[in-house]
């Protein structure tokens, strides 16, 4: 039932005890579990209704508070087991990758505790900083038509937290939807009062141990959110050549997937060479900010152009022509390419091989800086100023055509659905590189185990070659960072960056920053007494929050009041982790796994798991990602209670999609699910996700498979019902029918009663729980699900079920062929 077994814990009580359906009647009954009697919930309908069932044996685990761990203080390190849950974003609804999660830690989680020991299965939820803000930002404009802007980031801020009070708890009633067995008690939200202290100081302490630093690099930008967003935020949208998208702030489709040709003359060419070089490039709008044309050394049709010039078509400047094998496929496009240093990474590089100079082009709000080298064209946006750098070029008959650029794709905002800008922006930097290879370590050491074990060469090849990792965003809610720029007035010092808990503590440390003469100056200025403190506006990436939280949550030390000193716990020392298994999509494995490994390592001492286990991703039955734009995105809760179509066409009018893109994602989606969803419940879907975890690659969800564990949690309804109906009849307590079989199985039972049919049964049972438990025990999810339904399937109720209706009914002298499978 939604979670299997009534042997477990819970710890919060929510939804509504359904005593009376339409198709029956729920009764009780009672059930010995540990030597304490209570009294369960037992459904007399003759129909299996997975609503009722599911909901009402939730709400009987948690009132009994059967999700907390024991507390015995006689247990063993051994017989304990913790493990926390990836926190979901409060402002979103799950999604099937969840479910997955949801499933397999569940899984996990009541096996321990059918096995003897104590579970702590930690849920909580993260602040999503993009997400939660820009939901506020789109709330506050439709009640109040006000920009956050124009409300102040300390009202904002209090405007998110009413949201919060609001709308925080839905992602908690969908996980307890989906029977999760999850300590609730311990529940955490990624910016409460702890957290937030942990994360503070952490800051404070990797800054001062010259591991966080503020540098100016190439990042993410997107322009609609204002921030720098991560890796992980941007779509990756592939194209096959000319592709129109609706992008935010452009009133016209923008053209993208086609490669713009121009030529650029060659200033005094060496003779018998071409006087000018065409050169492709899919962005024509960046080229206010060219500083170079760049070619292969291996390419013997510009080898004579080393250390030439080319003028610029439009600023009418001579640039020069570089050799760089790096940067430049000899057999892309023309061999040449265009150098923009301040919006390409790899023309970043370019420019610091070759000491290029750098010239922004755009600014962080999309629109062309005031830069005296083109006037002309200050403040118009991307997608404008296309067309007209375009038209320039057409002026100048240096305009040669476009054509399809091929296979490739479009970076863009999974969030706003803008595309992402290159950016050259002041941020702060966690140096990973001494951090990363103790991570690497750990797991070839073997204190990480990664499960699949395919997964290790992909942990090696990340950590070696990890850059910096940029912690920083221009959001404001969010963890705010605890730095300060620190100006002294009235003098020439130098200006200072430090972290600290408060301005005055701030204006201490930089001012022990400078040197001897420095601080001489400064005091002599009057610059220690009224230098001016700013603290940063930016707030930290939720990623370095969230690697964090094993820390916080299995290491908060209430004696020192931090989470941040190696770890003491006598638990956790034997166990040699803060935890014991953590699980979740491989997707994640560098953006979590690997962050938690490197930041919980540093301060606890100890890795902040055991085991790290991670699934495939979820794609539809074709094989597809899971996406709006494709109309195949599947909210479990919508499996689980049944989706009619109008409902599932209603959550993509609810995303970013343009008009076009939503006509064709409706017209998906009516493909796809012309009669929108069934109702399975939350059993069904849960075991048709464990016996997908034998796709180890990635799951191709099809509902058919949903479908069959639908039938299957039927047939257990239906064997449940004929056992306990002919129970009465047999004059069986309660009790008996369904005892209290903890270490011995079948305690009390006579075994010289036993039938050759009984025994039979029990030998099957015997070699299927043998297969579960080891199963079980090295993650293979569907191997066990598989053992389980195969067993109940054939074994009990093909067989033992239709030998005993025989003696039920009255002929016992039936033979064994239906046990024998004759």
């Amino acid at each position: 039932m939604a979670g299997g077994s009534p042997l477990r814990r819970v710890g919060y009580a929510g939804l509504p005890h359904r005593t009376t359906t339409a198709s029956g009647t729920t009764k009780h009954w009672r059930i010995a579990i540990e030597r304490r009697e209570y009294v369960a919930p037992v459904h007399a309908f003759k129909k299996y209704c997975p609503e009722t069932v599911e909901g009402d044996w939730y709400e009987w685990w948690q009132e009994r508070g059967l999700f907390k761990p024991k507390q015995p203080n006689s247990m063993d390190a051994d017989d304990k087991f913790t493990m926390l849950l990836p926190p979901p974003n409060v402002t979103g609804v799950l999604h099937i990758g969840h479910a997955l999660t949801l499933s397999i830690q569940d899984a996990i989680a009541r096996w321990n505790r059918m096995n003897g020991k104590s579970v702590n299965w930690v849920p909580g939820t993260d602040h999503a900083g993009i997400s939660m803000q820009s939901v506020v930002e789109k709330k506050l404009w439709r009640d109040l038509r006000k920009s956050r802007h124009e409300m102040g980031r300390e009202q904002f801020s209090q405007e998110a937290w009413k949201w919060l009070q609001v709308h925080g708890g839905r992602i908690k009633e969908q996980t307890m939807r989906l029977g999760a067995s999850l300590n609730w008690e311990e529940e955490y939200f990624t910016m409460d009062s702890q957290h937030s202290q942990v994360v503070r100081e952490a800051f404070i302490r990797l800054y001062d141990a010259g591991l966080i630093y503020r540098d100016t690099k190439m990042v993410n930008w997107s322009c609609t959110l204002q921030s720098v967003i991560s890796d992980i935020e941007v779509d990756k949208i592939p194209t096959e050549g000319q592709t129109l998208l609706d992008i935010p702030g452009s009133d016209k489709r923008v053209e993208f997937g086609v490669l713009h040709a121009i030529e650029f003359p060659i200033m005094n060419p060496p003779f018998g060479k071409p006087r000018s070089v065409r050169v492709e490039t899919t962005r024509p709008e960046t080229m206010l900010g060219d500083v170079a044309l760049a070619f292969n050394s291996s390419d013997t049709r510009y080898s004579d152009l080393d250390g030439c010039t080319a003028m610029h078509p439009i600023l009418k400047e001579a640039i020069p022509i570089v050799c760089d094998d790096v940067l430049v496929d000899p057999e892309f496009g023309t061999g040449v390419v265009k150098v923009t240093p301040a919006h390409d990474k790899s023309d970043y590089a370019c420019a610091q091989r070759h000491n290029l100079p750098i010239v922004q082009v755009f600014g962080t709000d999309g629109t062309i800086v005031d830069n005296s080298r083109f006037p002309d064209y200050v403040g118009i946006g991307r997608w404008k100023a296309r067309k007209i750098i375009i038209d320039a070029l057409l002026a100048e008959g240096v305009y040669q055509g476009k054509r399809d650029a091929g296979p490739s794709f479009i970076p863009r905002c999974s969030r706003s659905g803008d595309i992402i800008e290159p950016m050259l922006i002041p941020q702060w930097y966690l140096r990973c590189r001494e951090l990363a290879r103790q991570a690497d370590e750990l797991v070839k050491s073997g204190g990480i185990c990664l499960v699949p074990d395919r997964q290790r060469a992909t942990w090696h090849n990340w950590m070696s070659n990890m850059e910096d990792w940029c912690v920083s965003r221009q959001l404001w809610w969010g963890h705010q960072i605890p730095a300060y720029r620190v100006i002294w007035e009235n003098c020439s010092v130098r200006e200072v960056w430090v972290a600290a808990a408060s301005k005055y503590e701030a204006r201490n440390k930089a001012f022990n920053s400078l040197s001897a003469a420095e601080q001489a100056t400064a005091v002599e200025a009057g610059g220690f007494v009224v230098g001016i403190v700013i603290e940063d506006e930016d707030v930290l990436d939720t990623w370095f929050s969230a690697g964090l939280l094993p820390l916080t949550v299995f290491n908060f030390d209430e004696e020192k009041g931090t989470a941040l000193s190696a770890a003491r716990d006598a638990d956790i020392i034997k166990r040699g982790a803060l935890s014991s298994v953590v699980e979740t999509g491989q997707d994640i494995l560098f953006f979590w796994i690997a962050r938690m490994a490197m930041l919980c390592t540093y301060f606890g001492k100890v890795p902040p798991f055991a085991t790290a286990l991670l699934h495939p991703m979820v794609r539809d039955m074709q094989g597809r990602k899971m996406s709006k734009s494709l109309g195949n995105i599947i909210n479990p809760i919508d499996i689980i209670d049944g989706a009619e179509l109008s409902k599932l066409q209603q959550t993509l009018r609810e995303g970013y999609l343009s008009k076009v893109e939503l006509e064709r994602s409706t017209r998906e989606l009516k493909k796809l699910y012309p009669t929108g969803f069934q109702k399975f419940g939350a059993d069904a879907l849960r075991f048709a996700l464990l016996l997908y975890t034998q796709q180890t690659q990635q799951i191709n969800m099809s509902l058919d498979a949903v479908r069959a564990s639908y039938h299957f949690c039927n047939k257990l309804w239906n064997t449940f019902r004929f056992v306990h109906m002919h129970a009465a009849k047999l004059e069986l307590s309660a009790a008996q029918a369904a005892p209290n079989v903890k270490h011995k199985l079948f305690t009390g039972v006579d075994k010289a009663q036993m039938t050759v049919f009984d025994r039979a049964l029990l030998s099957r049972l015997h070699g299927m729980l043998e297969t579960y438990q080891r199963a079980m025990a090295t993650y293979r999810f569907a191997v066990a699900a598989e053992a389980v339904r195969d067993f109940t399937h054939g074994d009990l109720c093909d067989r033992y079920i239709e030998v005993s209706k025989l003696a039920l009914f009255g002929n016992k002298d039936a033979t064994g062929q239906v046990m024998c499978g004759g």
